[in-house]
């Protein structure tokens, strides 16, 4: 949806554009003329006659009024900032359906808007950044934490505990090269995470823990009830070789979230298909109707959940 609306955005701003510039070079000289022509022939013409020589047609008059507007709204979001929603629940407790977020592009380059071809090279998504992208099995924005880097191995075993083993350049000797490191994470106190689904109103009661992501504290969930399966179905441990210039990302809802684990065309998020950095929760609308028609009205506003993401 937001790609959509991205183009859209642009054709607007376009169109807006080309409609005032033909105007200013044809109809809007002739009305300047046709003004001056009055201040020749009279001293002070009078104000009606002035508004009736130099009135503009309503596509103009709306076109001059919204090309600034629709401009600066394109750079900003093409290029600085970018306002998502939160869907779904695959990225609970950091995250969570209703919440309103702005994404940093400009961490993860500069980018032309529509193409999204980098232009200017600015840095790159980095372990423990929560990450939205163009997913590569559907094409569309979704929103993960970023765990492998390129060249980095994942490990995610069958008792959900994460290893990653840091890239080693070829020809680095074996005793220089990073080690493995095991993903710690701390139960935090309490009778545990309920993840409610906001439509059903089902919920299921998670572990919540606090994971340190390599220096990026974060927290997470784990479903008791739900053992961990690979894509196969089968009950194991799995593996995932990072290749160069992708990434490897998961939610933090663990076992509620579709991922680089599942994807069926790609386990990996090219860096072409990176949008940017979520890097902040700007509003958080709560939608209590449950009607169809309805559901998309806010019925009250969470001003705790507010402020930068973790």
């Amino acid at each position: 949806m937001s790609s959509s609306y991205g183009i859209i955005l642009v054709v607007l701003m376009f169109v807006s554009g080309i409609i005032w510039l033909i105007d200013s070079q044809t109809a809007g000289k002739k009305r300047k003329a046709a003004v001056k022509k009055l201040y020749d022939d009279m001293l002070k013409p009078p104000q009606e006659a002035i508004e009736s020589v130099s009135k503009e047609p309503i596509h103009v008059d709306y076109a001059k009024s919204f090309f600034p507007i629709l401009f600066f709204i394109v750079v900003l979001r093409s290029f600085l900032y970018e306002p998502f929603q939160i869907p779904s629940a695959s990225m609970k407790p950091t995250l969570t359906e209703g919440d309103f977020i702005l994404v940093n592009k400009y961490d993860y380059g500069l980018r032309l808007p529509i193409t999204s071809e980098k232009i200017i090279e600015v840095g790159l998504p980095q372990r423990g950044d929560v990450a939205v992208f163009r997913a590569p099995d559907t094409g569309e924005d979704y929103i993960k934490r970023v765990i492998g880097l390129p060249g980095d191995t994942v490990i995610y075993t069958r008792e959900k505990e994460l290893y990653i083993k840091p890239f080693c350049a070829q020809g680095v000797p074996a005793s220089e090269c990073p080690q493995k490191m095991h993903i710690k994470k701390t139960a935090v106190p309490g009778p545990g995470y309920i993840d409610k689904n906001p439509n059903s109103g089902v919920g299921y009661i998670n572990i919540e823990y606090s994971e340190d992501l390599d220096g990026v504290e974060h927290g997470i969930l784990n479903n008791p009830e739900r053992p961990q399966y690979t894509k196969q179905g089968r009950y194991e441990d799995s593996q995932f070789k990072v290749p160069m210039g992708k990434y490897f990302v998961m939610g933090d809802n663990r076992d509620n979230s579709k991922d680089s684990r599942y994807w069926d065309t790609s386990h990996f998020v090219p860096e072409e298909n990176m949008v940017g950095h979520a890097v902040s929760i700007w509003m958080h609308f709560e939608f209590g109707i449950k009607t169809k028609y309805l559901s998309w009205i806010p019925t009250g506003i969470d001003l705790d959940r507010v402020g930068a993401i973790k």
